[in-house]
């Protein structure tokens, strides 16, 4: 598949070859390439990351209605010496 090409400010055109001798790769396109790639990571640890906070914070109501009902019927020790 081809795109053809994107307009892109003088300062970006700046950043990409800079980031290309940086990194070392051979194209501006493969610094796209790249950059798009850890986009996408980046939106999947994301979604992960909102995900765990969901179950947390549902598991965490559970967890304290559960630990009320089990206090609530616990018999308290005496420890005698």
């Amino acid at each position: 598949m081809f795109m053809g090409a994107v307009a892109i400010s003088r300062q970006d055109e700046q950043v990409l070859n800079s980031l290309q001798k940086a990194l070392r790769l051979p194209s501006k396109s493969e610094v796209i390439r790249r950059a798009l790639g850890e986009l996408q990571r980046s939106v999947h640890r994301n979604a992960l990351a909102q995900e765990i906070r969901k179950s947390v914070k549902k598991c965490s109501k559970e967890d304290m209605r559960e630990h009320s009902l089990l206090s609530g019927a616990a018999v308290h020790r005496h420890d005698s010496e």
